[in-house]
């Protein structure tokens, strides 16, 4: 499995984190851990990098950069 990094601004409050950690667990997706404005998140086959992100957006967060 992949493991992803993701840059996440607005993501600061443990509400926020916990609204991104279920969307993206939702989707089938695994979080592995989340600090203020960065998440982790393990990529199962079939799920992309794409997916996850556009997943977070939905959900309200606008993600701005992308660190493998």
């Amino acid at each position: 499995m992949e493991k992803i990094t993701l840059t996440i601004p607005n993501m600061k409050s443990m509400h926020c984190q916990m609204t991104v950690k279920t969307a993206v667990n939702a989707m089938g997706a695994s979080v592995k851990s989340t600090v203020p404005a960065n998440a982790v998140i393990e990529l199962p086959k079939g799920i992309t990098r794409e997916d996850v992100i556009q997943t977070i957006e939905k959900a309200g967060y606008k993600v701005i950069n992308e660190i493998l």
